[in-house]
């Protein structure tokens, strides 16, 4: 069973960091190397230095950037920047954001979910996570003693039952509002009466909890608890180390947003798309568009009405070409190309197996190597810059695709399956320095 609590946050002090939206960042692993400085240069006391600190020369296994990090936390302790709320709480949060032109507000709330294994539990993943990003991870909760940023989870609730009880805080006053670096706008308010914490967590007992992203965090947070339990045998059973800091948020949330992510390949031959649009056969046929604005256009909207029917297709564009193209999947060829490589069935359908496997491994002949070598395939959300790309002579092949569905998501977690690297991405994604989550061996939870 899923077992919910809330907490005593640590967060930000109000009194002292008027804007948060000046301190709080994105996931540690969406930020890059520019965005990095950028932030360390914004605030002070901006998260930045605590979830993803720089690395500087000199660096060792005792002085580093999770080193610095546990200082800074102890220092903004001791000045007040960090407080620690003073009774456990539940957090409803609500976020305004904008995707396509349209305004959306994604309502779900922060809370601490009882960490269990993956095999065979409640909390299902969907992505396959990578061991060098999971021990940096540990060595800087080892080094804090806290979850510095939530994972985004989901679960289901049609009914909209749960946010009745979440959304009635809506009309108070939020303990914090202020927009991020991206102008999207948060709110955040506080659940601590018992009552109502007991009707979230019996609502959420019986139901399964799918991780839509921070499967890294999760893993980590479950060696940091064996790690901690070896350590500490007096703990009690409740003890806060049993726990991970999780923003829940219903799949049936009509502000909850999946983008594609498109394949970008900037060290292939050109030709090898050529190839490609001169022999899909059995598993894809081919539709030409002009390379017009119009054009484009009506390249994007096929490509868009294809995943409306829930149809395979994949878009193309090539170096050197005036032209895209529309690669039609042919239902029943992908499903036997990917049931001979062995995929369980539940992986069949989803148009990110037909351009990883299908296209790229299979009629493109790129072996695992070259495309786990980050240098050999690019990940993008953006149409417009990776066309851009392409006709800049910065990328040879792009490969467009539709965003995975949330119940394609369900479907694949509940099996006990994984999807490949890339195949979602929520959006907007859940950002970091909001709450914080303090392990005290000592502590129990609730």
């Amino acid at each position: 069973m899923a077992v919910i609590a809330p907490f005593r946050a640590l967060r930000y002090n109000t009194r002292l960091i008027a804007d948060l939206g000046q301190v709080v960042i994105p996931p540690y692993d969406v930020i890059g190397v520019e965005e990095q400085k950028r932030f360390h240069q914004k605030h002070p006391f901006n998260m930045i230095r605590l979830d993803l600190g720089e690395t500087l020369p000199g660096d060792d296994e005792h002085e580093n950037a999770h080193s610095r990090a546990a200082a800074y936390l102890k220092e903004w302790l001791a000045q007040g920047v960090l407080i620690r709320e003073a009774d456990p709480c539940i957090y409803p949060h609500e976020l305004d954001y904008e995707v396509s032109g349209e305004r959306r507000t994604r309502k779900g709330f922060f809370a601490l979910l009882r960490l269990e294994e993956l095999c065979g539990g409640c909390v299902r993943p969907h992505e396959k996570t990578f061991q060098g990003v999971k021990d940096e991870r540990l060595r800087l909760m080892k080094a804090c003693s806290a979850q510095l940023s939530p994972i985004f989870a989901l679960y289901a609730d049609p009914e909209g039952s749960l946010d009745e009880i979440t959304g009635s805080e809506a009309h108070r006053v939020p303990c914090a509002s202020f927009s991020d670096h991206n102008g999207m706008g948060h709110r955040l308010y506080r659940i601590s009466d018992a009552d109502r914490v007991r009707r979230i967590k019996d609502f959420l007992a019986d139901k399964d909890i799918f991780i839509a992203d921070g499967h890294h965090r999760y893993e980590t947070a479950l060696t940091y608890r064996d790690w901690m339990r070896a350590r500490h045998p007096e703990a009690p059973t409740d003890a806060s180390f049993h726990y991970v800091l999780v923003y829940l948020s219903s799949m049936d949330d009509p502000g909850l947003t999946i983008l594609p992510t498109h394949r970008l390949l900037p060290h292939v031959d050109p030709a090898l798309g050529t190839r490609l649009l001169d022999n899909p056969a059995p598993y894809f046929r081919v539709e030409a568009f002009d390379g017009t604005d119009a054009g484009v256009e009506r390249w994007r909207g096929a490509l868009e009405d294809a995943g409306a029917r829930r149809e395979t297709a994949v878009g193309l564009a090539i170096r050197g070409h005036d032209r895209f193209y529309l690669l039609r999947g042919r239902k029943q060829a992908l499903r036997d190309f990917l049931a001979r490589k062995g995929f369980p069935e539940v992986l069949w359908d989803l148009d990110v197996m037909a351009v990883d496997h299908v296209l790229l491994r299979g009629l493109l002949g790129l072996d695992e190597g070259y495309l786990h070598d980050a240098g050999n395939i690019r990940f993008s959300h953006d149409v417009q810059a990776a066309l851009q790309d392409v006709a800049d002579g910065r990328v040879s092949l792009a490969f467009f695709l539709n965003p995975t569905r949330i119940d394609q998501v369900r479907d694949v977690a509940s099996s006990g399956n994984t999807m490949p690297h890339k195949a979602t991405y929520f959006h907007p994604k859940v950002i970091s320095g909001l709450l914080i989550h303090p392990i005290d061996p000592g502590e129990a939870v609730g």
